[in-house]
């Protein structure tokens, strides 16, 4: 084919098109249909071969035609310009980074002028030249030239089944793609692309309409055998069926990180996995939607997904759920089904810094074996590949290494990360086109889901419904503190693996801490019981031997932590065996009860591999060391000196509540503690979720409560909000009320469409502060103060602040109580409230007066510390004016009146004069008042000195009259329709 510049309009384009869909694809319609032999091709093979000609054939063609119609719009010489000379010279490539691109047969025809005949491209080449060269050009057609790629990998890599219905909606789908690419090409080329869309559509028909006789089915079935045999295919037909059989093996969401698999066979992830909650800042994403990026943002594709989130929120169980969906062939996470292959990388098994040494050694053993080290990552680029990499925050250096590469070099595949979110950061530094989405664990919905699903796991279906009752009341009324944790899916897991092994030892469970330190004694009891069985001891023996060796291994799992060591080395296993052997405990055994052990055959021997399933399991031993060294020495000692990174946290809160549960907590070490946290780990005196969550692991022991207090009294300013978490929320008013501390200020925001009465939180901690010795507290009620139609006030929680003068500003809905008592709030010197009672308004008029008299009567060297106040006069419109107070108020003084129309004009204006004889600012909103109501109004207010009138009116005036008005009144008047 001569790609000539007298082509390049689309309508010769097409031209030059209509001669080849009819010579290379479309049979004669005179040829004559032959009657297969018995045995032959069936009407499914017929079928199958029109789509595979249809996709391979006309795919080619739009992707080639859209390349070559965009490249000649760029400065290429009217497109001559060879794409190798194009990417050195204009886009700045190196010869070395043009020859990690593109393989050895791709750059012999990219030296070529694309014009010319031997210009040839296939789908996979002519989609990188696309993506890689066109890059940002073609952005918006970026979905519609994946899924155009994505049904020649389906077609070219699966059996397919396919009847004339299912060939007619696909040559249906096939030619809306193909328009949605030509027809946007031709708007970015400023070209008339529309004879060529009709030619499309014209050959795909023709095409499908066609008869075949024997000789053509035999050619096309032959063109998808001939495919399916080169690299791609292979890498996607035999990638997979390793991938898959690895990933069955990965089927258990297991509970207890320190027990194997197998004694946990009936949690497997398609049998309890349960929704988790997602969100991308205040919104959430539902979790089946994780790969249809353009419905999460909209100014890009994003193809970097980090999904953050604490310890057992539930990364690992997401992961694995989707390796299962595609194992599946689902089609319940939009989007996977496309996917050739999911490659998953759990970052605490990777040993190789290289993406190649990886899937050689590691992943894709065998598969590999039939490519070349240089093919792997060029095949791999041309597919449409996901990685699915869980555990960043485990990564160590190799892991970080191997996530950079996959980065840098897969630019067209979608990544998934899972962490902890103080990785994230660095994540998002890899690569501009990202998404964090937060993983926040269960609601409560879906805590019900979750534990009805693994008690149908476990129990016959008559008896599931009755023991999940029972546990789910176990878990409303004893586990009610603790519930907040249990949005977490490894704790709530854990519990009722606790649950299993024997209901009636769980009242003790108070804290996180407890609950692992009850999951490793089970492991214990467990353990001592198969061994004493055995004839290994006495009991009471063994238990002690057992103890011992659990603090072994604790040391061990310290160790680790220490130098960054997510599994257990050949030297640290042999300790932990001489220890075995040295107490006389059976090795393997005791090791196998809290430790994954995976056994290799080799020349010598059957060989034991040894492994946490979780950092979780780590941290915890580790601070039962760490908790029996610190109390056997009554100090932390300079343990700690040398940390400086977040990954000791979980350690510190399971060391403050194991010294609690041992009786060994005291101000010493909790005073080392406060060090450890504010000057190692860095963490921010503010952050009030760490502080909680060490005082309630450790039990709100009196020496933590002093510290804690400590911290929050030094600090300046203390902000709650009601957008804030409910977590963060609810640790700022537990620290409050355990520790009785309190910042110098405090300031509470509700959200305008939020009322005060749906906050039980903030209402207690504004009941808290009232006790507080020192805070000054500032109340910002938003949707109190504006919303006209809401009645209740909120003196029951404010007034006992004005007595004990805590409170500096308020906005908000006030009654009589409040307006009574801000006589004797010496410190108020702001007040924003919205008044809808004649009776609150004259008590405010009489506090105000009052109070002004009062401290110049009896402290007259000090001010006036009322300096600002606005007032929402929401009354009715027949209020008799007589009954309104003259507040003598000198200060700033603003007045907000809603509703006025040309009736009550008068009444507004003779309630304006009444209240005072000068204000900053008079606003009129959501009024029906016109100029002429206006000035019925100004009537009314001669005399009163107003600086600012602003009307906010359904009815628009002209500035002559605005003007008019201003000038009468002498007021600056501003209005707005």
């Amino acid at each position: 084919m001569k790609w000539t510049s007298r082509f390049l309009g689309a309508s010769r384009l097409g031209l030059a098109f209509r001669y080849l869909l009819l010579a290379w694809i479309v049979p004669s319609k005179t040829t004559s249909f032959i009657q297969m032999p018995v045995g032959a091709y069936t009407k499914h093979d017929i079928c199958f071969g029109k789509y595979f000609k249809a996709i391979t054939t006309f795919g080619k063609l739009v992707l080639t035609s859209s390349f070559l119609l965009v490249y000649r719009t760029l400065d290429t010489s009217d497109g001559t310009m060879s794409v190798k000379d194009y990417c050195l010279q204009k886009l700045g490539w190196s010869n070395t980074k043009f020859r990690e691109t593109f393989n050895t047969s791709e750059r012999d025809i990219l030296i070529k002028d694309p014009h010319a005949n031997d210009f040839t491209c296939d789908i996979s080449l002519a989609f990188k030249l696309i993506t890689t060269i066109l890059g940002n050009i073609i952005e918006p057609l970026k979905k519609d030239l994946r899924d155009l790629k994505n049904m020649r990998n389906r077609v070219c890599h699966e059996d397919v089944d396919m009847d004339e219905t299912e060939l007619k909606d696909r040559f249906s789908n096939l030619k809306v793609v193909c328009r949605n690419i030509l027809e946007g090409v031709g708007t970015l080329a400023a070209e008339d692309t529309s004879t060529l869309v009709l030619d499309i559509e014209k050959g795909l028909q023709d095409l499908a309409e066609a008869k075949l006789d024997v000789l053509d089915v035999e050619s096309y079935l032959h063109d998808v055998e001939n495919f399916r045999k080169e690299k791609h295919s292979k890498m996607i037909t035999e990638g997979r069926k390793e991938l898959m059989d690895t990933y069955s093996k990965l089927k258990i969401l297991n509970p207890c990180t320190w027990l194997s698999d197998n004694k946990f066979i009936s949690f497997a992830v398609d049998k309890i996995f349960t929704e988790v909650k997602l969100m991308e800042g205040v919104r959430r994403v539902m979790m089946n939607d994780i790969l249809n990026i353009t419905s999460l943002k909209q100014r890009f594709i994003a193809r970097l997904i980090i999904i953050s989130g604490v310890m057992g929120a539930g990364k690992t169980s997401l992961h694995r759920y989707i390796l299962d969906e595609w194992c599946k062939r689902s089609l319940t996470v939009i989007g996977l089904s496309a996917i050739d292959m999911v490659i998953a990388i759990e970052m605490k098994t990777v040993s190789s810094s290289s993406l190649v040494q990886f899937l050689r050694e590691q992943l894709l053993c065998r598969t590999c074996r039939s490519f070349s080290e240089n093919d792997i990552i060029p095949i791999l680029q041309d597919m449409n590949i996901l990685f699915a990499i869980d555990g960043m925050d485990e990564a160590n250096s190799h892991g970080k290494a191997l996530v950079r590469e996959i980065t840098h070099k897969f630019t067209n595949s979608h990544i998934i990360v899972t962490t902890r979110p103080e990785h994230s950061l660095e994540l998002m530094q890899m690569a501009e086109d990202h998404i964090v989405l937060h993983i926040e664990g269960f609601d409560h919905e879906s805590q019900i889901q979750f534990v009805e699903k693994v008690f149908a796991s476990i129990y016959s279906q008559n008896t599931q419904g009755r023991e999940a009752e029972k546990f789910l009341e176990y878990l409303s009324t004893t586990c009610k503190p603790l519930m907040s944790h249990f949005a977490l899916p490894l704790t709530l897991a854990l519990l009722l693996v606790l649950w299993f092994d024997d209901s009636t030892k769980m009242s003790s469970i108070t804290t996180i801490t407890r609950l692992h330190h009850k999951i490793i004694e089970m492991c214990q009891q467990k353990l001592v019981a198969r061994l004493e069985a055995k004839g290994d001891g006495h009991a009471v023996s063994l238990t002690r031997k057992v103890r011992r060796w659990v603090l072994q291994l604790g040391k061990v799992a310290w160790n680790m932590m220490e130098e960054d060591l997510l599994y257990i080395s050949e030297k640290h296993a042999n300790e932990l065996m001489d220890i075995c052997e040295k107490e006389g405990l059976d090795a393997i055994q005791t090791m196998s009860a809290f430790l994954n052990c995976e056994i290799n055959d080799t020349i010598t021997g059957n060989r034991h591999h040894f492994s946490f399933h979780h950092t979780s399991a780590i941290e915890f031993l580790a601070a039962m060391y760490m908790a029996d060294i610190s109390a056997s020495q009554g100090s932390l000692g300079t343990t700690f000196d040398e940390i400086d990174c977040t990954g000791y946290r979980d350690l510190l809160m399971y060391l403050a509540g194991l010294l609690k549960m041992n009786g060994t907590l005291n101000m010493k070490l909790a005073s080392q503690l406060k060090y450890v946290f504010l000057y190692n780990m860095k963490v921010c005196p503010s952050d009030y979720t760490i502080w909680w969550n060490l005082l309630r692991e450790g039990e709100n022991d009196q020496s933590l409560c002093q510290m804690v207090g400590s911290i929050v009294n030094q600090a300046d300013v203390l902000t709650v909000n009601s957008w804030d978490s409910q977590e963060t929320t609810e640790a700022k008013m537990n620290i409050l009320k355990q520790t009785g501390g309190a910042p110098a200020e405090v300031v509470i925001n509700v959200h305008y469409k939020t009322a005060f009465n749906s906050c039980p939180e903030l209402q207690n901690i504004v009941s808290l502060l009232a006790a507080a010795e020192k805070s000054k507290v500032k109340i910002y009620l938003e949707n109190d103060f504006h919303a006209t139609a809401e009645t209740e006030v909120c003196d029951h929680y404010i007034v006992p602040l004005l007595k004990v003068n805590r409170l500096v500003e308020l906005k908000g809905h006030i009654g009589r109580d409040f307006a009574s008592n801000l006589v004797s709030a010496a410190n108020v010197q702001s007040i924003f409230v919205r008044v809808s009672d004649i009776q609150a308004l004259v008590k405010l008029g009489e506090s105000m007066r009052k109070h002004r008299r009062w401290k110049v009567k009896f402290m007259p060297s000090r001010r006036w510390t009322l300096k600002y106040v606005e007032i929402f006069l929401d009354l009715k419109k027949d209020t008799e004016v007589s009954l309104i107070p003259d507040l003598k108020y000198h200060g700033t003084l603003v007045v907000k009146l809603s509703g006025i129309s040309d009736a009550s004009a008068t009444w507004a204006g003779a309630v304006l004069k009444r209240l005072s004889n000068q204000y900053t600012s008079v606003i009129l909103q959501a009024c029906q008042i016109t100029a002429s109501g206006m000035e019925q109004l100004i009537g009314e207010i001669k005399g009163v000195k107003i600086k600012v009138f602003r009307v906010m009116s359904d009815y628009t005036i002209s500035r002559d009259e605005v003007k008019h008005l201003a000038k009468k009144s002498n007021i600056n008047i501003g209005w707005r329709a």
